[in-house]
């Protein structure tokens, strides 16, 4: 058996050969790169490299946001009501169906309550008296005996809509 010095390089077949002799020229690169002066000083804060003076950007203006607007929830849009009618009535009490989340195969409701309280609600589950019978891209549909009506997403629900007067003119 032939006996190997430690700093022999590996033989010839082996995939080390190629970084032991690039060792050599990295340590000489790095050992060049300590001894070599800097090369440039960067500039002053404020200064270009060219010696022109630049403007400093313009302050960001300050925004104060009424304390009603920041309280509001970001789920429950308020409605406007149209030519002073009264605002429809809240079926959920206060509830708002946020969004849809899904948790494996399961998809569930993300409700958020008046008390800021967020929970999952799957498709059969109750919100305020009203059971969740689907979930659409679009919104829920809740239903409560024969009543059944479409809430979307972040919209506050104001009930199943009466039914539309039958015109009184046939074949027009």
């Amino acid at each position: 058996m032939k006996l190997r010095s430690p700093i022999a390089l590996p033989p010839s077949g082996s995939s080390a050969r190629l970084p032991a002799l690039l060792l050599p020229v990295l340590a000489a690169a790095a050992l060049l790169q300590l001894l070599l002066p800097y090369g440039e000083e960067l500039p002053t804060a404020g200064v270009p490299a060219r010696g022109k003076q630049v403007a400093p950007p313009p302050a960001v203006p300050r925004v104060l946001v009424p304390a009603a607007l920041a309280d509001r929830s970001v789920f429950s849009p308020v409605a406007a009501a149209a030519g002073g009618a009264p605002a429809p009535t809240d079926v959920l009490g206060g509830a708002v169906i946020a969004g849809t989340i899904k948790h494996g195969r399961l998809l569930y409701a993300v409700v958020q309550e008046r008390g800021g309280r967020i929970r999952q609600v799957a498709p059969g589950g109750t919100v305020a008296g009203w059971r969740i019978s689907a979930l659409t891209p679009t919104g829920v549909r809740l239903s409560r005996g024969s009543e059944q009506f479409n809430v979307a997403y972040g919209a506050i629900p104001t009930g199943p809509a009466a039914p539309a007067p039958e015109d009184s003119e046939d074949g027009q």
